[in-house]
Parts: structure tokens; sequence; C-alpha cells
């Protein structure tokens, strides 16, 4: 059985500025092994530094939602996910109003072991704040076999998600934008009664969303998602 609720967020601050942020939170009762993909000894993952084939993903990653087309070379630019050379950083290109799309990793981390978010964005000129999301699935320990050696494949069964709108307001501000999150203190602010010793992020991704109806030249550019301690 599936229940969903959809809290929505007021202003958040972060590093100065304000972004606005709206969550949905789903809960899924069910039990899987989660995949051997924690962290460094430093409590550093690099998520998003380095492009990758978006045809044929690495260990891990998984399209929970494939675009429709994935052509290659310069007929890339065409699709809803793509790399693209901005000021000199590989970022991924993401242009929603083509196709929808859901492209995100596995991991097995400790929320209060790693618990800092961070990563970079831009958008064009036709983009707005949150024709893309950033995707957080937790899950808790208590649920299901924990098993280490368990690589797993595909999205796994999840909790809670946390969706938070890419972008904000750019009025002002030049080139690429930082955004910070502390991900035990955004799982504590709506399931308060979960203790977070208990829980840990399983899935990151990246999706179009589910509110917008962005413009089809609009182009939001994301790179350097950290998870640090």
């Amino acid at each position: 059985m599936i229940s969903v609720l959809s809290p929505r967020a007021g202003v958040i601050s972060m590093m100065s500025r304000r972004l606005g942020v709206a969550f949905m939170a789903v809960y899924v009762l069910a039990g899987c092994s989660l995949p051997d993909a924690g962290v460094s000894v430093e409590g550093d993952l690099k998520l998003l530094y380095a492009p990758f084939s978006l045809g044929n993903p690495p260990r891990y990653w998984h399209y929970a939602d494939r675009p429709a087309k994935l052509d290659q070379g310069e007929q890339s630019k065409a699709n809803s996910l793509y790399w693209d050379d901005i000021d000199g950083r590989i970022a991924l290109a993401m242009r929603p109003a083509i196709a929808p799309f859901e492209l995100g990793r596995r991991t097995n981390i400790s929320v209060l072991a790693s618990p800092y978010l961070s990563f970079d964005w831009l958008m064009n000129a036709s983009a707005l704040p949150g024709d893309t999301e950033l995707v957080l699935g937790f899950r808790s320990e208590s649920q299901g076999d924990w098993g280490e050696s368990d690589l797993g494949v595909g999205k796994p069964p999840i909790d809670h998600v946390i969706r938070l709108p890419i972008g904000g307001d750019i009025s002002g501000t030049v080139g690429w934008q930082r955004d910070y999150f502390d991900l035990s203190t955004l799982h504590r602010r709506y399931w308060p009664d979960t203790d977070t010793v208990d829980v840990r992020l399983v899935w990151i991704g990246v999706a179009s969303s589910h509110d917008q109806r962005p413009d089809v030249a609009g182009v939001t550019y994301l790179s350097h998602i950290l998870l640090s301690r």
C-alpha cells in the first residue's frame, strides 16, 4: 500500500540567498537489499563530476524514467539530457520540455555520516526554477535486508522522497550558483518521529518536474553533486 503526502516548504535560507523548495514525500512499505555504494574514508562522495555515457550509464546509475530519445554527437542537444561544456565545465544539461526523465544513482549512506549535500547549477534565459528537480530517496535501516554485498539494480524501494527544485532567483547574479542542504535536517523537518540514526540515503537523481510546463528552449545545467560531512 502506498500513501502520498505533498507538503510544500516555504523558503530556506541558503548561502545568504533564499531558495523556494517544494517537497513531495512518498511512503513505500517494502524490503530489499541495498548496494555496496557508500562513502570514502573522508566521508565524501562525488556523484556528478565527470561525464559518462547516458545511453549506457555506469554502475549504480539507472533511468527510472528514460528519455524518449538519446541522440549522439552534435544531435545530442536535441535530447532532454545531454552533456555540454559551459565556461570550461562539463555539465549535465537538462531540457525537460523535450521529454520527461529521471536519472539517478543508488547509494547506501547514513544521513548522519555524510549529511551535507551540495550541487552547482546554471539556468539559461528560457529556464525557470523548478523545471528540473533533485530527487532524494530515503530508507529506514529497519526495513528489509541491508546486506552490503548485494550490489542491487534499478531504483531501490524507498520510504521517503524529497524533491528539490533546481534553480532560483538569478537576478543580479552571474555564472554558476551553488546550493547546500543538510539532509538530516531536511528529513527531520517532515518526519520528526523517525530516528535519523536509522535513516539512509539510498537514491539521488535528477528528474523533470511533475508540476511545470517548461519552455522548449529552457535548459538547466547541473554539476558537482557532492555528499560530504
